[in-house]
Parts: C-alpha cells; sequence; structure tokens
C-alpha cells in the first residue's frame, strides 16, 4: 500500500512540474513582443530631424 501511495505521489509531483512554464534564457525574454532579432540588418531611414538640425536620409544597422 506504501508502494501505490508512493508511485501516485511520485506521479503527481512529476505532473506538476512538467506544467510549468519552460524559463527562457537571455535579454529581452521576459516580453514576447521583444525578443532581440538574430541578425541585424540595414534599414532605410528617410530624412527626419535630430535636435532641431535636418539629417538626410540614410541606412543604420537594425
Amino acid at each position: 500500500m506504501k508502494k501505490i501511495l508512493f508511485v501516485l505521489a511520485a506521479c503527481v509531483l512529476s505532473s506538476a512540474a512538467l506544467a510549468q512554464p519552460v524559463p527562457r534564457h537571455g535579454p529581452g525574454y521576459d516580453r514576447p513582443h521583444a525578443a532581440p532579432h538574430h541578425r541585424k540588418h540595414k534599414v532605410w531611414v528617410p530624412a527626419h530631424r535630430e535636435h532641431g538640425r535636418r539629417v538626410p536620409g540614410h541606412y543604420v544597422w537594425r
């Protein structure tokens, strides 16, 4: 009888451990919408103003 209870308790504990979400490692993973990109690529930035000065359009790595 004790063996059956022990086995049942072990099954309950293992199923409870498997039901937990898997922790993700690294910065940015606490917010799923902000997961880091694996590769940077060049993006066209149109002309704009920075600190009151006009900046022409250019490419940046993002």
